[in-house]
């Protein structure tokens, strides 16, 4: 949604205690928080106060309303009110604590007085409690209403107030809940609590279409349900379809109950009431502008420093469930082999370490490793949390000495070893989990010191080794470690060139780096020397640890390499091309990394500036001690060592992981050690600075285009000046955002290619991705009397460089390369004449090339008594496609028609209206469903007499990447629609190739004479594809009639610039996807395709012959057509015309799995024998690009003005 067009203002960055932290009792009270940056007071009539004294009271008061300590905290804010009358802070904290206390008139004063000072949604959302504690809730709706026009989206404030609805009297209150938790859809639209709810509350308004099609999205969103919500679930949406209100209620509530437990929905309610407990409400965390905070970064870093907050946690502690302080391997020295991850879907962070799984409780970490069902690995050498079958939940995968280990995690806090039923076999060493052939499934790298390997997910439980085909030279397991445990390996993905496909740079068998880039459809070329990597010299000898992060903000990623258990690190910077150079420009970087023996590396923006900073982890030279070095980006080649930041550690490092443990807006550390053991350094003012979350959902059902968590996406955040890009790796991604409160734009390049843009977004912002058409054909527009009205769109028939068939010994099997030949019917009045003209216009709406060869208007004349069509249903052009006319003198209303589940369906086919048949069940992929069926009485007809059924509808198709998903795995197929009759009880088979329409509103015509069973008219489609019907009709016997057709050329035909047209779903939720000619954006969305297109300007001489010239279109361009209305005949009495357009032309989608997608060429021609074709076959004008291919593709908009 594009919050910019309805005037929503950037929200407030929040300045308030995050739901998560209440589990940090323990820590807080256990520390003693430093001052953060200095204050001087600006604003207020008091004398200025010492900022370490505010800031001691500020700390000390959190502090001790985190224990629930409350009469100490009165005394700190009161301090603190003393100091700063005038700061909202003291007088919205000492509120709160009154209000614990119970002393509500006390709280009321406070709130109250913070209010006046500073309007702020949060502290009304605390003088709500109180309200509501004082039994006023109508005071407490009052007041959360008026928070609204501080902050119209705020989400705890929608929320609290859809709750007062729900236990409202007043007859209005639900439609205004439902208008609630629908803004609150908008604002969160990742939250399964919220979709949930705003289910119920649309059947509860009566708006039962609506509920319908919110549920569908719930399905889309929440990859599985627990198996007591499934039948409630089909009776809520059966009875939405049905139009029954009362029992979708009612079934949409049973579902809710069932999903409460849920760990989506828990989270989701975490997020709009917190966590629950004895706690109520949120302090407020930060000080207000008034206060005049210093926000210099040089008072910032001056106050920042990481603590060690493990003893707090457990981490160096006994438990019940073993050593989670970690020990040592039997060799003297552990890997330390670390990972992150919310296994339990609970908003925390759990912890793989050593071979032990440490769950995050309230009362600190706890060794699961036993009850989730994990064996205790003594030493691992790698290991990784990642979805890797979709499903939402994190998987486990543990590398050992003896070969790897998948476990997939259940979703109820357990994990079943699936190694055994992979199909192949995990050699030992570190894993990476990527989308690497963007088919919508994390893939597997495995690296190790000689190298590593690529194993394809098919998604169907089992992985395809392609070593070999993904360029590695050998794909032999690897050595076993080495035994010192010293010698850790790490891995890195991006998009290091910048072509919307990842990458992967591993250690080289020979020392240095290998950097595999793909060359898509699952292959991969091997590119270190000609990427410059080699160019470095001794530099990357040896490199066995890379990291990969856009270090100078440019837009590139650059990459980071190191030597395990060595000195020194190398700074590799991206030309900008995808090429590397080394960066000798930070000295200081260079002279700090020789005082270690560097085991890890990575790049983590620590304070928040919004610059990717670097942090080291290993061991002092000539201690037993440990050392974790950071080193700030303070300038264009200058990185700053950050001395006495950071604490020593009692036994060297061996892996550093980033994450807000806190959810306060900084970064913490964890750092696993040499004992296995794992510390959290707890970063305590990095969040002086504003930050970004953003958590990916890619859809679950009905999609299969991206992975659930979006890893792999490419991410650019702007605001004002400051622009980033990040590749997601994590399910969340933080972004220090520096001074400013908020981002203004953020834009996902998700894996399959399509961008998705949000404005203005919360600083905790979930991404749904968008279910939106990004290939399918040029659009087809014609003047109807008043204005260009879309009628359908055109050349379905050609689909250049599709995968199509299963892969086979890494070969695919391409749609087949002839031009699209079609004929298409234009409705009754769509085309009518203006000024002696009939006017058309053909736009590139998708991203997809368009090379249109010929085209012609043709009126059709014939007598009044019967109705022309035209067969527009799929199928690739083999030869000439001769025009055939069926006429329809009676259109026969079917006597009957039923689906797969028995409702009757007869009413919505009777005529074409934009009511369609749908209700099928939606699987994985984008386009297939579960096989669904129709059931059509045609009704009578006598022996040997002429029987042709005709449908219009329109399909949801599959996209090439899709395509290649399915040939992946027999476990899904997409079938062809198929028409069965009755034989004896059962069904017979009479026609395989029914094929569907072929695109938006295109008829089908299935001749069906001689093949219905003798008494029984029934036919029945079944097919696995999402095809929408909207009418459905019989025609009886021989149509004839005497024709009049005439062929027009274009008069006219303008090659222009058009944008791309808004879309929306004509006819609601089962809808195609119609366009508005006269609402388009300016600038195409999509990522150019390479290679020059038609200038503009007259191209009609292009279009006249299908002789393999032909202008080029790229997304946002059009045709003007027009053709002489003069060359048609007058028409007799009682005959009427009807009008077909005939093309001829390829298409080709610029998905990232359609061969040659990416860029024009090769040029399409007549006779090539395949797409693409072979150095042995050229095109034959290549004249034409000199003279009329001259126009280079539009830049992609970019994010910012200013890149520094």
């Amino acid at each position: 949604m594009n919050n910019a067009s309805h005037g929503i203002q950037p929200p407030l960055h929040p300045r308030f205690h995050s739901p998560n932290m209440t589990r940090l009792v323990r820590i807080v009270s256990s520390l003693i928080l430093t001052s953060l940056p200095a204050l001087v007071a600006t604003a207020c009539s008091e004398p200025p106060a010492d900022p370490a004294e505010l800031q001691s009271a500020r700390a000390l008061g959190l502090a001790y309303l985190e224990e629930n300590r409350l009469e100490e905290a009165v005394v700190e804010f009161q301090r603190l009110i003393e100091m700063a009358p005038s700061e909202p802070l003291g007088h919205a904290n000492l509120g709160l604590a009154y209000l614990r206390l119970g002393r509500l008139a006390d709280a009321e004063e406070h709130v109250s007085r913070a209010l006046e000072l500073e309007a702020d949604a949060e502290v009304s959302m605390i003088l709500a409690e109180v309200l509501l504690a004082d039994e006023r809730p109508d005071d407490a709706r009052a007041t959360l209403t008026d928070a609204l026009d501080a902050d119209s989206l705020h989400l705890r404030v929608l929320y609290a107030l859809a709750n007062l609805d729900a236990e409202s009297g007043d007859p209005a209150a639900s439609a205004r809940r439902a208008e609630r938790l629908s803004r609150l859809g908008a604002v969160a639209p990742g939250n399964a609590a919220v979709r949930i709810e705003f289910v119920s509350a649309l059947f509860a308004a009566g708006r039962v279409e609506e509920g319908g099609a919110e549920l569908e999205a719930v399905r889309q969103l929440v990859p599985e349900f627990p198996v007591e919500a499934l039948d409630p679930f089909d009776e809520a949406l059966l009875a939405a379809e049905e139009g029954d209100a009362g029992s979708a209620l009612n079934a949409a509530l049973s579902f809710g109950n069932a999903m409460r437990t849920t760990p989506a929905y828990q989270r989701g309610l975490t997020e709009l009431t917190g966590p629950g407990g004895v706690l109520v409400g949120f302090p407020v965390l930060t000080f207000s502008e008034n206060l005049g905070e210093v926000r210099s970064q040089e008072a910032i870093l001056a106050a920042l420093r990481f603590t060690d907050a493990s003893a707090a946690l457990g981490l160096d502690t006994e438990d019940d469930g073993g050593s989670v302080g970690g020990e040592e391997s039997a060799n003297g020295g552990g890997n330390g082999a670390l990972a992150l991850g919310d296994f339990d879907g609970d908003g925390d962070t759990d912890i793989h370490v050593g071979g032990r799984l440490l769950e995050d409780r309230p009362t600190g970490y706890v060794d699961v490793t036993a009850e989730a069902g994990l064996p205790s690995f003594e030493d691992p050498t790698g290991v990784r949390f990642a979805d890797w079958d979709n499903d939402g939940h994190l998987d486990l995968y543990v590398a050992t000495a003896d070969g790897g280990h998948l476990f997939r995690n259940e979703g109820i806090g357990s994990f079943t070893d699936v190694t055994e039923s992979l199909e192949v076999e995990l050699p030992a060493g570190e894993p990476l989990f990527g989308d690497f052939d963007h088919d919508g499934d994390l893939d597997l790298v495995v690296a190790w010191a000689g190298g590593g390997t690529l194993f394809r997910n098919d998604l169907d439980g089992t992985f395809t080794d392609l070593g070999e085909r993904a360029g590695f030279t050998t794909t032999t397991a690897p050595d076993v470690p080495a035994a010192d445990g010293a010698r850790t390996i790490r891995a890195a993905f991006a998009d290091l060139d910048d072509d919307d496909d990842l990458d992967f740079v591993l250690p080289d068998p020979a020392g240095g780096l290998r950097l595999h880039d793909n060359r898509r459809l699952g292959l991969f070329a091997e590119v270190a020397a000609e990427r410059g990597l080699a160019e470095a010299g001794e530099g990357t000898a040896g490199l066995d640890l890379v990291a990969a992060g856009d270090y100078d903000n440019d837009g590139r990623p650059d990459l980071l390499g190191g030597r395990s258990g060595g000195p020194g690190v190398v700074l590799l910077r991206n030309r900008g091309d995808g090429t590397f150079t080394e960066d000798t420009r930070p000295t200081a970087l260079r002279e700090g990394a020789e005082a270690i023996s560097v085991t890890d590396l990575s790049f983590v923006d620590f304070d928040n500036d919004g610059w990717l900073d670097i942090v080291l982890g290993g061991e002092a030279d000539g201690a037993s001690t440990g050392r974790a070095l950071l080193f700030r980006n303070a300038a264009a080649g200058r990185f700053d060592p950050m001395i006495g930041i950071v604490p020593d550690l009692p036994a060297p490092v061996r892996r550093i992981a980033a994450r807000d443990f806190e959810a306060d807006g900084d970064l913490d550390l964890f750092v696993s050690l040499a004992d296995n053991s794992v510390r959290l350094l707890r970063n305590e003012g990095g969040n002086a600075n504003h930050y970004l979350k953003i958590a990916l959902v890619g859809l679950s059902t009905g999609s299969g285009k991206n992975n659930h968590h979006g890893i792999g996406a490419k991410v650019e955040i702007r605001a004002g000046g400051l622009y980033q890009t990040r590749t997601v790796t994590e399910p969340e991604l933080h972004v220090g955002l520096g001074g400013h409160s908020a981002a203004d734009v953020v834009r996902v390049r998700w894996t399959n290619g399509v961008p998705q843009n949000l404005f203005y977004p919360r600083a905790n912002q979930s991404v749904v991705e968008e279910q939106i058409l990004k290939g399918s054909c040029p659009f087809l527009y014609a003047w109807d009397g008043e204005r260009f009205a879309m009628v359908t769109d055109l050349m379905w028939k050609s689909a250049l460089g599709m995968p199509l068939g299963l892969m086979a010994q890494g070969h695919a099997e391409f749609a087949p390369p002839g031009a699209s030949q079609e004929y298409l019917r234009l409705p009754s009045g769509a085309l009518e004449e203006r000024d002696g003209t009939y006017e058309l216009r053909v736009t590139g709406e998708l991203w997809e090339i368009i090379y249109m060869d010929e085209v012609e208007l043709i009126a059709v004349d014939h007598p009044d008594s019967f109705d022309v069509y035209v067969d527009e249903r799929f199928a690739f052009v083999t030869g000439e496609v001769p025009l055939e006319l069926h006429r329809v003198r009676e259109r026969r209303p079917l006597a009957a028609a039923v689906d797969h589940r028995g409702r009757d369906v007869r009413d919505l086919l009777e005529r074409a209206d934009d009511r369609y048949v749908a209700g099928f069940v939606p699987e994985r992929y984008q386009g297939v469903s579960r096989l669904h069926s129709l059931e059509l009485d045609l009704g009578p007809a006598a022996e040997g007499e002429q029987v042709k059924l005709f449908m219009r509808g329109w399909i949801f198709p599959t996209d090439a990447s899709i395509n290649m998903a399915l040939s992946q795995s027999d476990e899904l197929a997409a079938i062809m629609p198929y028409v069965e009759v009755p034989d004896g009880g059962g069904w017979r088979t009479v026609v395989t190739d029914f094929s569907f329409p072929a695109g938006k509103d295109k008829t089908v015509i299935q001749d069906l004479t001689g093949l219905l069973a003798p008494g029984d008219p029934r036919v029945r489609i079944s097919t696995t594809m999402n095809i929408y019907w909207d009418e459905a009709f019989v025609s009886i016997g021989a149509g004839a009639g005497p024709t009049e057709i005439a062929r027009l050329e274009p008069v006219g035909a303008e090659l222009r610039y058009h944008g791309v047209a808004d879309r929306f779903r004509r006819g609601g939720p089962d809808g195609p996807h119609w366009a508005s000619y006269y609402e388009a954006q300016e600038v195409a969305p999509w990522r150019p395709i390479l290679g020059n297109r038609t200038r503009y300007g007259d191209v009609r001489e292009l279009l006249l012959h299908d002789d393999s010239r032909y202008p080029v279109m790229g997304p946002g361009d059009e045709i003007v057509l027009s053709f002489d209305a003069d060359e048609l005949p007058e028409l007799p009495g009682g005959w009427t015309r009807d009008f077909l357009i005939y093309t001829t032309g390829w298409l080709k989608d610029a998905d990232l799995s359609t061969a040659a997608g990416w860029q024009v060429g090769p040029l399409p021609f007549h006779g090539m024998s395949s797409y693409p074709y072979g150095a042995d076959e050229s095109y034959p004008y290549p004249a034409l690009a000199d003279t009329l291919h001259t126009r280079p593709p539009a830049d992609y908009p970019a994010l910012a003005s200013e890149r520094r």
